[in-house]
């Protein structure tokens, strides 16, 4: 099996790579838009990946040449700006890397490899805010109430429009959040986990400074929801939609506080406006059932362990920074 996976250097996507290169005969190709010699000197992606392309989705041309040269029985699409910080910033480049990124990609494949499998990895704040004590299934209409979520909202049509209209073997996942050691602290929980680590490391005074924490969010562990793209690439039906959760929320107030306890560390939560977003999300927790009957896929990794892992790889990296 020939795989072509998009940001395959992200969080996910290194992820994603140890789960497709346990199971022998597989060939993976990977692009983004890191260096080819860092790659190289990178163990774990050296050694995983058959090639590696700098690969930058929003050149229709050079996303068309690296398809056409690969020609693959699958495509996981993972690239893309993830923030919704970010996205607030620069509305303009989201909708680019998201929704045109997605497009280039999914012309390639109808070009280029149109037998291929598309995994097109989405998100659940497509679905915007849902009701207290819901959870959001697939046919929920999608609400996207920020910049980020509506990028995602057009991938998410741009791949039920290919499969309807071109045939092409399109699954989309509607992924909620996910969390797990390697994540950038660019992300709620990653970040109060940096900042805990250093508050341990006493190069920070004991203040977590957060954002809204009275959100409720589905969390799921990185490397369950990887699992969860395997098991589509193998077993998803095409044209269709997955949400890819654990069916329960978590107050963010809660997993900070989980944190805490995992640490050890005495500090004073302090809510930062700055790390207020606007139009944000209250209550996003999605219903997993038509990802488990299709694929048997079921979360494995509890949340305790999820943010004890995280937690020990954020001391490490901050351990390894500061030589402490």
């Amino acid at each position: 099996m020939r795989l072509l996976l998009t940001g395959v250097t992200g969080f996910g996507g290194r992820h994603l790579i140890r789960v497709l290169a346990s199971t022998p005969g597989r060939e993976i190709h990977g692009g983004d838009r890191l260096d080819p010699e860092r790659v190289r000197a990178d163990a774990e992606l050296g050694l995983r990946l058959a090639s590696y392309r700098v690969a930058d989705v929003t050149d229709a041309a050079a996303v068309a040449a690296w398809v056409r040269g690969v020609r693959p029985d699958a495509i996981a699409h993972l690239a893309a700006q993830a923030s919704g910080a970010d996205a607030l910033l620069d509305p303009v480049t989201t909708y680019r890397v998201n929704a045109l990124g997605t497009l280039h990609v999914l012309e390639a494949a109808r070009a280029h490899a149109p037998d291929a499998v598309v995994l097109l990895v989405g998100s659940a704040d497509v679905y915007g805010t849902g009701a207290p004590a819901e959870r959001l299934r697939e046919e929920t209409p999608l609400r996207p109430k920020n910049p980020y979520a509506l990028s995602k909202a057009a991938g998410d049509a741009l791949g039920e429009l290919y499969a309807e209209t071109y045939g092409l073997r399109v699954i989309r996942t509607r992924t909620f959040s996910h969390t797990g050691p390697g994540q950038r602290p660019r992300f709620a929980l990653a970040s109060f986990a940096d900042q805990i680590a250093r508050i341990d490391a006493g190069i920070m005074p004991p203040e977590v400074r957060v954002g809204n924490l009275d959100g409720v969010r589905d969390y799921g562990d990185v490397r369950d929801v990887v699992r969860a793209y395997e098991l589509l690439l193998l077993r998803g039906e095409a044209g269709q939609v997955y949400n890819v959760c654990t069916g329960v929320g978590h107050p963010l107030r809660q997993l900070l506080d989980l944190l805490l306890s995992e640490s050890g560390v005495r500090a004073e939560v302090i809510r930062d406006p700055e790390r207020v977003r606007v139009r944000d999300t209250d209550h996003l927790v999605g219903d997993p059932t038509r990802l488990r009957e299709r694929t048997g896929w079921r979360p494995d990794i509890p949340i305790e362990q999820t943010l004890a892992d995280l937690y020990r790889g954020a001391r490490e990296r901050v351990r390894t920074e500061t030589a402490r």
